[in-house]
């Protein structure tokens, strides 16, 4: 597998041009075609056609273009980076659409999506609060989440893999396979109950087998559960000193609507280095 195409999410929120600057990174080092997406969102004024208000149409169409304007400085800002970077193919697109909706979409037809963790300090601006999630669940393949804080001058150096024996987890081993290919250091790492640390199921020593067979040696543990493993997880990347976490993400439906996991959740709300995720 390799990252033909990488879809970035762009808006004017000052994180967007370190999620750019690393987007860029990827793009060289993969020979990736890197997609920007840039959302208008929709219009917070919403007036029935027949309001007795009689700048009712041209305060929408006011809203619509200072919106578009937004999205407009974000493609531009793009552009300077992917120029300045040396990407060889780039392009990106203003998408008259929700944020959520518009990256979604491009998503699906993407080898990797690009986007940023929540930041609960910011002042709401019509990006749901559980971004990053909602595109992990529905875009159908994998996403990088960049953390609101800090700065990343190194990307897949020391990689932390989070492994169970689950669909997700072994989909998040082969989507990273691109980045774990150029690590210098993977640990792959196993947490659960007691009963499990010496003898476990196999899966580890398997999971580890098959990272081998693509010529990628890593350290393969298994790691008692003391906290929780969402918790457990963000400990040891601190410890390793890693740049990158691949882990799968959780999911499930509820009430017609797709929750995520515990440790997933304690993933995008914690981490302190990009992670990969997989559903």
């Amino acid at each position: 597998m390799t990252y033909k195409t990488i879809a970035v999410h762009l808006d004017v929120r000052p994180r967007c041009a370190t999620r750019v600057a690393l987007a860029a990174r990827l793009a060289m080092r993969h020979g990736s075609r890197l997609i920007g997406i840039a959302p208008t969102g929709l219009p917070d004024v919403v007036v029935a056609m027949n309001s007795a208000v009689p700048d009712a149409i041209e305060c929408i169409a006011l809203s619509g273009a200072d919106l578009r304007e937004n999205a407009e400085v974000a493609t531009r800002a793009f552009y300077r980076e992917c120029r300045r970077a040396g990407v060889a193919s780039f392009s990106a697109e203003v998408v008259v659409d929700e944020a959520l909706d518009a990256v979604v979409r491009h998503g699906r037809c993407s080898d990797l999506v690009v986007v940023g963790q929540t930041d609960a300090g910011a002042p709401i601006d019509g990006l749901a609060s559980d971004f990053p999630q909602q595109v992990l669940l529905h875009a159908g393949g994998p996403v990088l989440v960049m953390p609101c804080a800090g700065a990343f001058d190194s990307l897949g150096e020391r990689v932390l893999v989070g492994w169970k024996d689950s669909r997700e987890a072994a989909r998040a081993l082969r989507d990273g396979l691109p980045l774990l290919r150029d690590a210098r250091h993977v640990s792959l790492v196993e947490i659960g109950p007691a009963r499990s640390k010496d003898g476990g199921d196999g899966s580890l020593e398997a999971a580890a087998a098959w990272l081998d067979s693509h010529g990628i040696a890593c350290d393969a543990h298994r790691e008692i559960e003391r906290a929780g493993v969402g918790e457990q997880l963000v400990s040891r990347a601190g410890d390793l000193g890693v740049d990158l976490v691949v882990c799968g993400g959780y999911g499930h439906s509820r009430l017609r609507e797709w929750a995520l996991g515990g440790v997933t959740r304690h993933l995008l709300g914690h981490m302190s280095v990009p992670t990969l995720l997989s559903h």
